[in-house]
């Protein structure tokens, strides 16, 4: 299954949203724009039906309600995310979920509505049929109810089980090389999978051996190119059974230079992260600026890359923000791949570049690149900052 079509209102950097979704997705906009605010709308619903999760942790995790909701919010000041999504069969679901805080205690978030309705490959119309409609007749009764969503409750999602277990696919990354290099133990307060790549290594030894070592040869083929002197690439256990990524360099002795996780660089770190993940087969991947620490030498490579890992693995959707030129350079990105945000007065927006007519006539009829269509359009305000400013 794949996301289609992502609807916000009062979500943080956005007051109102609206933007269908391609199967590569590409954010594009300026700092602080609400770049990454887009992206944890999907983590949101992933952390709303994971074990552990549910509608109050997942507000709580993101400093209550009063955080969640835009700044800019009028009437109605409900926060709304709704998403349509497909399966490869050809059945499309819509999930609907607004909500706002409770009266009478402020942190506690409350169902104002939510929706499920599925359109199996075989029926006509947009609508499909209505699995779930809240409030309902119980909630009137008992409205403390109303406190939790139908898709985190295993007893309430029968009829759409398939789509909460499509939420707790999604994966988001962001690896932070020192944290892997330290071994530190997740933090309490994170639902699932750590983003920050705490787990990499346990993801990797809990992988089947099989899978495990086909998927260390294509990274290790990658680093054989990337990384000067790199030979080969291994998991290994230490005497404490910890699991640790070997690496061998050449060296003027035969058997060569051995190192571990702790001693790679950045690059090497984010490059091995974003190589594994590339290669799960799971839900949609969250990419939070894959370029970091990156040379661009390999950047001008990373996307079609990522559309040949994606084939490899059951066509799984990839989301990601960027500012790399280098990355936007390649001429196989459309503009109907690209999400182009904006901050306005009162909030941000996010628009398909194929949507802005100038954009769409310059990488379509002039044929130029993402990078020099877009990517100049998110610069112009903040460079003009340094230029007033003495350090």
């Amino acid at each position: 299954m794949r996301f289609t079509r992502i609807e916000l209102q009062n979500w943080k950097s956005f007051v109102r949203a609206d933007v269908e979704l391609a199967r590569r997705t590409f954010i594009i906009g300026p700092n602080a724009s609400g770049k990454s605010n887009f992206l944890d709308a999907f983590r949101f619903l992933r952390d709303l039906a994971l074990p552990g999760g549910g509608l109050a942790e997942a507000v709580r995790l993101r400093g209550g309600v009063k955080c969640v909701r835009s700044v800019h919010a009028r009437r109605p000041s409900d926060v709304q995310v709704k998403v349509h999504a497909e399966a490869d069969d050809g059945s499309a679901w819509v999930y609907e979920l607004a909500f706002t805080r409770n009266g009478r205690q402020e942190d506690v978030p409350v169902v104002v509505r939510e929706v499920v309705r599925c359109l199996s490959s075989d029926e006509s119309g947009e609508e499909g049929t209505l699995l779930l409609n809240r409030p309902d007749g119980e909630d009137s009764i008992d409205p403390d109810r109303l406190t939790q969503t139908a898709i985190e409750q295993t007893s309430a999602n029968k009829d759409f089980r398939q789509l909460a277990e499509f939420f707790r696919t999604v994966r988001y990354l962001h690896l932070v090389p020192q944290v892997v290099r330290e071994g530190a133990a997740k933090p309490e307060a994170v639902v699932g999978e750590d983003s920050m790549g705490r787990d990499l290594l346990d993801r990797v030894r809990q992988t089947q051996p099989r899978t495990r070592d086909a998927r260390l040869k294509r990274i290790q083929r990658v680093l054989e190119v990337a990384v000067p002197h790199f030979r080969s690439l291994e998991l290994v256990e230490d005497t404490k059974g910890r699991p640790h990524l070997r690496v061998r360099f050449s060296h003027w002795r035969a058997p060569g230079a051995f190192q571990d996780e702790s001693q790679f660089s950045d690059g090497t770190l984010r490059l091995i992260g974003l190589l594994w993940s590339l290669q799960e087969k799971s839900g949609p991947l969250l990419l939070e600026e894959p370029e970091l620490s990156l040379h661009n030498g390999l950047l001008t490579r990373l996307a079609p890359f990522i559309h040949r890992a994606q084939k490899a693995a059951n066509n799984r959707q990839v989301i990601l923000s960027t500012h790399s030129e280098h990355l936007l350079r390649d001429p196989g990105i459309g503009a109907d791949e690209i999400l182009f945000v904006e901050p306005q007065t009162e909030g941000s927006t996010i628009t398909m570049a194929s949507r802005v007519e100038v954009i769409r006539k310059m990488m379509i009829d002039g044929k130029l690149t993402a990078a020099e269509a877009v990517l100049p359009r998110t610069r112009g305000a903040q460079l003009e900052m340094f230029d007033e400013v003495t350090p």
